[in-house]
């Protein structure tokens, strides 16, 4: 399986300052002389895993809101992407100065929106010229759910839930068995630990060691800005008591190297 990087945005800002000493140039008076010119670009560092139209949507900088404030946190522009251009240059008084640029809206967990943010902080100096870029980034971790084929084999029904992420509270979320949509989870900036359950239904031929169930738990890490995939295999062994066993990877699709991190599961 190739690996990419999922979700992470680049925003390119060149900020292109000049000397201000004549009048000519932003205004007559002595305090206005203290001026530079911001211009901005913005471009996008994204690589996605899949052809969903939601993730396609934060490929295109027209679609983001940018937003620059002066050191006075008095707004100087807030436009979308597509009128950053036309804009341009953008007249800034020597000193601090805050760019933001953000996309989409923030959810506990959602299978259609998520929410991309970026800020940089700068200082404008006369006669000197500064460049900065903003990273922007989704708040959320991306999971998904395969499940082998041979789980219809042995199962009439299956499905996972997802719990335990500070957004999500005491509520839950399910991948049913024939989901194909991923889930966007809200998370710390640090990540988070998500816990799951695997609920089963085995067929008749198939029955469970009845010391054993047919509900699994675990958890992993769960990080800003990173695709997981959580593959789920289910192997019979010929017992006395037709024991199913199941096993999972979690395959982070954001490395470059390819790497399944085992889960350990109990039984209950």
């Amino acid at each position: 399986m190739r690996k990419k990087n999922v979700l992470g945005l680049l925003l390119m800002l060149g900020v292109g300052l000049c000397s201000c000493s004549r009048a000519t140039d932003f205004g007559s008076t002595e305090a206005e002389t203290e001026q530079g010119l911001l211009s901005l670009t913005l471009g996008t560092k994204a690589d996605f895993t899949t052809r969903a139209v939601v993730e396609n949507d934060y490929v295109n900088t027209d679609n983001y809101t940018v937003v620059v404030t002066d050191k006075d946190g008095v707004e100087k522009m807030n436009c979308s992407g597509s009128e950053v251009s036309s804009k341009m240059p953008l007249i800034m008084s020597v000193g601090s100065y805050t760019v933001k640029a953000y996309y989409g809206k923030e959810h506990p967990a959602s299978r259609d929106e998520f929410y991309v943010f970026g800020e940089t902080h700068g200082t404008i100096k006369a006669d000197q010229q500064e460049a900065v870029e903003v990273v922007c980034a989704p708040t959320c971790g991306r999971i998904t759910v395969n499940f082998d084929k041979q789980l219809a084999t042995y199962y009439r029904d299956y499905k996972v839930t997802f719990k335990g992420t500070k957004a999500l509270g005491e509520e839950s979320i399910e991948w049913k068995k024939n989901d194909t949509e991923p889930w966007y989870v809200l998370l710390d900036e640090g990540g988070e630990t998500i816990s799951f359950t695997i609920n089963t239904t085995p067929k008749e031929e198939f029955i469970n060691n009845p010391q054993q169930g047919n509900t699994k738990t675990g958890t992993f890490k769960l990080e800003r800005n990173k695709a997981y995939k959580m593959n789920i295999t289910a192997n019979y062994t010929p017992t006395i008591f037709g024991e199913v066993e199941i096993s999972i990877t979690i395959d982070d699709s954001t490395n470059d190297i390819p790497v399944d991190i085992e889960v350990p599961i109990e039984w209950t």
